[in-house]
């Protein structure tokens, strides 16, 4: 609750517009979903699910993550207005050792992130059609998959950093147009490379795919930053690619070199 206030007192600070508490339970591990700008007339809006730990204790990091990613998107959408949610609307595994392994977590969580997705339209005051990202660290973007699977994904764009594997093979199968699904992957981040024997998607290919693998389809924006956390970092690479896919402006995302051959490697 003081993490959530402290974002309520920041507002006009550099610039930072209102926030909105559009949900708060201390359900299970805790809810909080935290708007940065006005989703209901807002022409971007990005929706982040975080991962592994998270509750409503932590929910401060996961603010100011979203934060971040607000200022780099709104410089970058010129005379478009941008929103920012922190969506921790599920009870995210608490252990990395114990939890982090089942998809039962995702599962459960999935049919409320997508309610909250199509309950944005139907909030929805401005006469324009938003673009619309959801974006998941971690096992954020094991739900992120999960909500796919189960039902439509109501979005534009999918944004995965850190990604343990989606429980789908390929992009095509999150529910958004061809080339609209992108991954980041850090130096130093070991959680995709050891999350894929539980979270991987399994088809002809192959088995255990997950986003950083060419296979999988995805576009691989560059990063500068290094292991699990800081793909959030002021002033890197890693967050400036983010707010450019937020402001509808992927045509200048920053992407890795695509292999001629790939093998990948268990």
């Amino acid at each position: 609750m003081k993490s959530i206030q402290e974002r309520f007192d920041s507002t006009g600070t550099k610039g930072l517009p209102e926030a909105y508490l559009l949900g708060f339970s201390t359900e299970g591990n805790g809810r909080a979903i935290v708007a940065n700008g006005n989703p209901d007339t807002a022409d971007h809006q990005a929706v982040y699910v975080p991962g592994t730990t998270s509750n409503l204790g932590s929910v401060g990091g996961d603010i100011n993550r979203m934060v971040e990613l607000w200022r780099v998107a709104d410089g970058a959408s010129g005379n478009e207005s941008v929103s920012t949610i922190t969506w921790l609307g599920y009870d995210a595994p608490q252990s990395i050792v114990k939890d982090a392994a089942f998809g039962h977590y995702a599962d459960d969580g999935a049919p409320a992130y997508n309610r909250f997705l199509d309950g944005l339209d139907a909030s929805r005051t401005d006469d324009s059609d938003p673009h619309r990202t959801a974006v998941g660290h971690s096992y954020g973007t094991t739900l992120i998959g999960s909500a796919a699977r189960q039902d439509d994904l109501n979005v534009d764009d999918v944004v995965l950093a850190g990604s343990p594997g989606v429980q789908v093979s390929k992009a095509e199968q999150l529910d958004v147009p061809e080339g609209h699904v992108w991954n980041q992957e850090a130096d130093g981040d070991v959680v995709p490379d050891i999350g894929r024997f539980g979270h991987g998607g399994t088809d002809w290919d192959g088995a255990w795919i997950i986003p950083s693998d060419p296979l999988f389809g995805a576009n691989q924006m560059t990063t500068d930053t290094e292991g699990h956390s800081d793909y959030w970092k002021q002033g890197t690479e890693s967050l400036r690619n983010q707010g450019l896919v937020v402001a509808g402006r992927g045509d200048e995302v920053e992407l890795k070199p695509v292999p001629p051959a790939y093998t990948r490697g268990r």
